[in-house]
């Protein structure tokens, strides 16, 4: 249905196999990745295959975060063994529903619920329950009849056709046929997804990066993926009931002392809180201010909003530091659920460090990627949230220097001469290649690694180097 509603990009989110072996899984228990790509928008074959290649690294960075939400947190409170939560994800069916903008987003909505209720034979039924004066103008013999001759009527009664919508809308909600999929699904639109290095995660959105539309001025994604992981995996499952419900309790306390003109970390508007309280059809999740509240704090942890003189909802705490100070309950939570430091590779896109320097008059010499927070430096404001990266992989075409942090680092360059300095901790330098196919000189405060996929790169302040053959070690 979904491919019939026009996406065409698919990616499946696999349970690990030690959750495998501990659950019962049916066949149809996956966690799904949706996506459209609009390929007719581009001119060119070259212009469509740079944006789709652009699109799929959002895509696979959606499924990255994803991860990290599902990576067990040995010896915590609440994250030692997540097989809980993915499997109920899975069972659930799941769904990350990717377009470009809002427009695409609530155009791909109508298209999916006005498509699920022909499926149920009830569009017609729905319809006509709407009551609207001139329904009987929309063809609702089925969904494809629908949709062409909504055309004409949203533009001739634009009022009456949100009317029906939502009545269609709110009929498939709550309907006991809909399908699973539909049902537990989250959106997110590539407008608010960055990937690491690229011009906008790099500026904060500066609009010397590209055009990506309206109301493209945030990374969202760590908000709209833990929604959906609270949503499906956390808020419904009975081994989390008591840490969902003393989420709720405190999203609850704090809006209540912020609404008595009290201090509260937490500020978000009366108009937001009172949709929150509106929005929601299944009683199991819980309501939408538990999510909220709980992605606010999320972000703040991950250095999102360091940059801001406040958070998303007005949160007030910037720091790991300040929400120990200011909300330490959520930052036990989060620490005891999810791990400090991001446990994916993140693709580190040189093409946009480079534009990013471009446009950048205090900052010269090649193009640098800085996992390391570098303070009173407006220019590297970045650092505050890729300073959580832990393993990364250089990609794109242009030459950049890389400085990781002072973990135990994972990197990869591209085929360009990097220069990348290890920093603190036991780093290893990832290469394609075989000990044979390579050449190491080490010099006094480096080391020289030339392979046939990497150029020559100069290593500082590593310790070791994986062939796809063997480790060697290069410490002195």
């Amino acid at each position: 249905m979904a491919a019939d509603s026009g996406y065409n990009l698919y990616l499946p989110i696999s349970i690990n196999s030690v959750a495998k072996q501990k659950l019962t899984f049916t066949s149809n228990d996956t966690i799904h990745i949706i996506a459209l790509f609009n390929k007719d928008k581009y001119v060119s074959d070259e212009q469509r295959k740079k944006a789709q290649q652009i699109i799929e690294r959002k895509i696979q960075r959606a499924a990255k975060i994803m991860q990290h939400y599902l990576t067990n947190l040995p010896q915590s409170t609440y994250g030692s063994d997540k097989s809980s939560i993915a499997q109920l994800m899975a069972s659930r069916q799941a769904t990350l529903m990717l377009t470009a903008n809002d427009a695409e987003n609530d155009q791909m909505l109508t298209k999916l619920f006005v498509a699920e209720a022909d499926r149920q034979g009830k569009l017609q039924y729905w319809v006509e329950a709407s009551t609207q004066a001139n329904s009987n103008e929309l063809d609702a013999s089925s969904s494809a009849n629908f949709i062409t001759s909504s055309t004409a009527f949203k533009t001739k009664y634009p009022n009456q056709y949100q009317n029906i919508v939502d009545e269609v809308l709110q009929g498939v909600l709550k309907s006991s046929e809909t399908q699973n999929w539909l049902l537990h699904s989250q959106s997110l639109m590539f407008r608010e997804l960055t990937v690491e290095g690229d011009c906008h995660y790099m500026s904060n959105f500066a609009n010397y990066c590209e055009d990506l539309g309206e109301h493209a001025d945030r990374d969202a994604a760590f908000e709209e993926i833990l929604h959906l992981t609270q949503a499906q995996g956390i808020a419904p499952n009975p081994i989390y009931k008591t840490f969902q419900e003393r989420i709720q309790q405190r999203a609850f306390a704090l809006y209540k002392r912020h609404e008595s003109g009290k201090f509260a970390v937490w500020q978000p508007e009366t108009s937001s809180w009172n949709d929150w309280l509106t929005d929601d059809v299944d009683p199991e999740i819980g309501p939408s201010y538990s999510h909220e509240y709980l992605a606010a704090a999320f972000e703040a942890y991950m250095g999102m909003w360091e940059h801001r003189s406040d958070g998303l909802d007005s949160y007030q705490a910037l720091t790991r530091q300040q929400m120990q100070n200011d909300d330490s309950d959520a930052l036990s939570w989060i620490e005891n659920m999810f791990h400090g430091f991001l446990q994916y590779t993140a693709d580190i896109d040189s093409n946009g460090v480079k534009k990013y320097y471009d446009n950048q008059s205090t900052l010269v010499g090649t193009p640098t990627f800085s996992m390391s927070k570098i303070d009173n430096s407006p220019a590297e404001d970045y650092t505050f949230k890729s300073r959580w990266l832990l393993n990364v992989q250089i990609v794109g075409d242009e030459t950049i220097n890389l400085i990781a942090n002072d973990q135990n680092n994972k990197i990869q360059g591209n085929k360009k001469n990097n220069k990348v300095d290890g920093k603190g901790g036991i780093d290893t330098y990832i290469v394609l290649d075989e000990f044979s196919h390579c050449s190491i000189v080490h010099q006094k405060y480096d080391v020289l690694v030339n392979c046939p996929t990497t150029g020559v790169d100069e290593l500082i302040n590593f310790e070791n180097i994986q062939f796809q053959d063997r480790l060697v070690s290069i410490v002195n």
